[in-house]
């Protein structure tokens, strides 16, 4: 491995259109990669085609990217954001849509009385934003609305007016029969799985979104304004079904068992909510469909089909550089994209996803044979040396396994491998090689598995994530090369057999502690280190935040420590985040930073180094114990009480949360130790001991953790003794730094 830095991207803010069924998205992750590759990509392929904000960043960023997208919903996404849109316009769309008549109504009207109930605080009528079913009892129990007259909102149960409504829509009626015939024909093998994905709507919501799509189609309308009514109905379709239906309210959820509500969205609400999502402020990128290509200064080429087939056609591109979002199986998206494609589109355009509809499963063994048919196709076209970014968005165990044993098996080099758990993302780099053979090992998978495993924890110094550990073992497989070329009608079995390979070699019976709290793992093995990686990471943070006296963006303190921790030394976001809580404040300014606390400036840390020195001193001389100042482990104090000879305390004053060098450089550990520490540090050691099992049951069993200001509080307050002394110290416990009062 090379150890490539993890790349972290930020968290964007604004909604995304049908954001629960696309890959978590990190902005600047994708633009970052390409900038700083040794060669500018005059031409990048995205093969998968599910992720349009990777592509749509890159272009931003002045790449040309090839990207085939097979479902006709995920190639309308990136036109539309390609081609930024403002509220105005989609507005304007919307007004003529509620303006136009059902019957002797218009329309907006017409679908707001579908939902019409009484509101619970003024008595008037009003159209709910949504209503609460059960499912075991197959009607309505809640409703929520924001009542139009007076403006309050309520959350109350369903009058039986309210049920008979709602319960009058029938699932043969003419709305559903033309929901199912825009998608497939009566005849035809897949009604009967487009009439499973229709189960996922209320048959109100049918009926609105039928009336408003007869609307849809009866108007003379120009091209810009059926697209942006398309884009508003997109959403409509998407907010509406039960597949993304809101989560229930904790009331809700106490009264009815898990998973059996859900809600009943107000399609007219969902219309207006769509004027904000669409409205995302991206700059303009030019789109082409294949062959053509964008402009030398970026811009994106859609293949509107399967990549098997754009592959063969790439033969003669000069592609230097591949962007990898790795997709997972998702049956439900692809099942309501056919119904959505059809009822936008009509039967000919939902024609392509009759395949997917005839699935019964997209299981993890689909996706890695869909993920290694996809990457074996590439790598025979690519010339070597391609790099190759692999992002795994949303990662999970499985998925990990899944794109590992693909690309493992496929002929590209993996260079580098990184993850944070707490994102959860996952991070690959690969390249095109040579066409590489299998190099014959001796050892059997689960001895690499194994053999990896307790090297990593051996170097991190203490318990690791399953999903560090396990893409520790995948690294070391892909290093051996032994899957490389497994056969395509074979690896279902390699796949499963690799995750039972995982499942038992990463075990208690092979040594490995598994702490079910923390989803980590640690190896009987080892001792714990006096230096662990949680320990290392604090360090470099602070070292970085002393040097620099202005504050620190936030993205350049990550990718400091990234720099510093690459690979699978990459230290997770929680760590990183409670590490800066304890040690700067945050300044607010043009551009958001960190800076160290006044609290941990050097000067006025050494002062109550002394300070507390100083107390200690001046009461143990108090309670007539002898006091010996031991030798400090670095800039750690040490002061020894003793009576008759014999130790009574053991006092370690220390400014950090590492006490790893502390408490392990003991065996067996000093008598009755106690480590006192200033109270901003109660978080990130409670995060330590959580994270750290050995470490926990070691303080726990031996040592006691005192804050700076309880040291100071006994001082102030006397009435010290030798005999209350203990209980004294265990007052004010390092379970928060929140003020307690003493006890009495």
């Amino acid at each position: 491995m090379k150890n490539q830095p993890f790349i972290r991207g930020e968290q964007i803010t604004q909604p995304i259109p049908l954001e629960e069924f696309l890959p978590a998205y990190r902005s600047g992750v994708v633009s970052f990669w390409l900038n700083q590759l040794p060669s500018r990509p005059d031409l990048v392929i995205s093969p998968f085609g599910d992720s349009p904000l990777e592509a749509l960043e890159a272009a931003a960023a002045g790449y040309r990217v090839v990207v085939p997208i097979h479902n006709p919903i995920i190639r309308f996404l990136l036109n539309r954001l390609a081609q930024p849109i403002s509220k105005e316009e989609l507005n304007s769309a919307l007004v003529r849509l509620s303006s136009s008549y059902k019957g002797k109504e218009r329309l907006k009207p017409f679908i707001l009385s579908l939902y019409e109930t009484e509101c619970p605080h003024c008595g008037r009528m009003t159209s709910a934003r949504s209503f609460t079913w059960s499912k075991s009892r197959g009607e309505p129990v809640r409703k929520t609305c924001l009542c139009s007259d007076c403006g309050e909102l309520s959350e109350t149960p369903v009058s039986q007016e309210d049920l008979q409504k709602a319960l009058a829509y029938k699932e043969n009626s003419p709305s559903h029969a033309r929901a199912l015939t825009r998608v497939a024909p009566p005849d035809d093998p897949i009604r009967f799985q487009a009439e499973n994905a229709l189960k996922t709507y209320p048959h109100r919501t049918v009926h609105a979104l039928f009336t408003i799509l007869n609307k849809l189609t009866g108007f003379d309308l120009s091209p810009e304004e059926r697209i942006n009514l398309e884009m508003l109905l997109l959403h409509a379709f998407y907010r509406c079904s039960n597949l993304n239906s809101s989560p229930v309210s904790e009331r809700e959820s106490a009264t009815y068992a898990d998973g059996d509500t859900y809600k009943e969205e107000n399609v007219w609400f969902a219309l207006e909510e769509a004027l904000d999502i669409w409205e995302n402020g991206q700059i303009s990128v030019p789109v082409a469909t294949w062959p053509d290509l964008p402009p030398d200064s970026g811009g994106i080429s859609i293949y509107p089909g399967r990549v098997r087939d754009l592959i063969p056609q790439l033969k003669n591109i000069d592609l230097s550089a591949a962007l990898m979002v790795f997709p997972k199986p998702n049956l439900s998206f692809w099942s309501l994209s056919a119904l959505w494609t059809g009822w936008l589109w009509g039967q000919e355009a939902a024609a392509p996803l009759r395949n997917i509809l005839s699935l019964q499963n997209l299981d993890w063994v689909w996706l890695t044979r869909a993920i290694k048919s996809t990457l074996s196709g590439l790598e025979e076209i690519l010339p070597p040396g391609i790099p190759c970014l692999g992002l795994l968005p949303n990662l999970e165990i499985e998925y990990l396994i899944s794109v590992g044993t693909a690309a493992c098996g496929s002929g590209f080099s993996l260079t580098d491998i990184a993850v944070d758990p707490d994102l959860p993302q996952g991070q690959i780099i690969c390249t095109t090689g040579e066409r590489l053979v299998a190099s014959p090992t001796a050892k059997s998978m689960k001895e690499i598995i194994r053999s990896a495993g307790f090297e990593f924890l051996k170097v991190m110094g203490e318990p690791k994530h399953t999903l560090a550990i396990y893409s520790a073992g995948l690294a070391s497989i892909a290093s051996e090369q032994i899957l490389l070329h497994s056969e395509e009608e074979n690896l279902a079995d390699v796949y499963l057999q690799l995750v039972k390979n995982f499942e038992e070699s990463i075990a208690y019976r092979q040594g490995f502690l598994h702490f079910s709290k923390s989803e980590t793992w640690w190896h009987q093995e080892l001792s714990p280190s006096a230096d662990p990686h949680a320990d290392r990471v604090e360090q470099v943070l602070v070292n970085l935040l002393a040097k620099n006296s202005s504050p620190l963006p936030e993205v350049d303190i990550y990718a400091h420590l990234y720099h510093k921790f690459p690979g699978l030394a990459t230290p997770q976001q929680g760590l990183i985040e409670v590490c800066l809580k304890s040690y700067a404040e945050k300044i607010s300014g043009t551009q958001d930073g960190w800076k160290l606390s006044s609290s941990d400036q050097p000067s006025n840390r050494r002062q109550d180094l002394k300070e507390i020195e100083d107390i200690l001193f001046l009461l143990g001389k108090q309670l007539g114990f002898e006091i010996i100042k031991a030798a400090p482990i670095g800039n750690i104090l040490c002061l020894v009480w003793k009576n008759n000879g014999e130790t009574s305390y053991t006092f370690y004053i220390s400014a950090s949360g590492i006490l790893s060098k502390i408490i392990t450089g003991f065996d067996p550990s000093p008598a009755n130790p106690w480590i006192i520490l200033p109270g901003s540090r109660a978080e990130l050691i409670h995060y330590k001991m959580e994270n750290n099992n050995p470490l926990a049951k070691a303080i726990q069993n031996s040592w006691g953790l005192v804050k700076y200001r309880h040291i100071r509080r006994i001082a102030d307050e006397g009435g010290l003794t030798k005999e209350n002394l203990q209980e004294r110290l265990a007052l004010d416990p390092f379970t928060s730094d929140a003020p307690q009062l003493p006890l009495i």
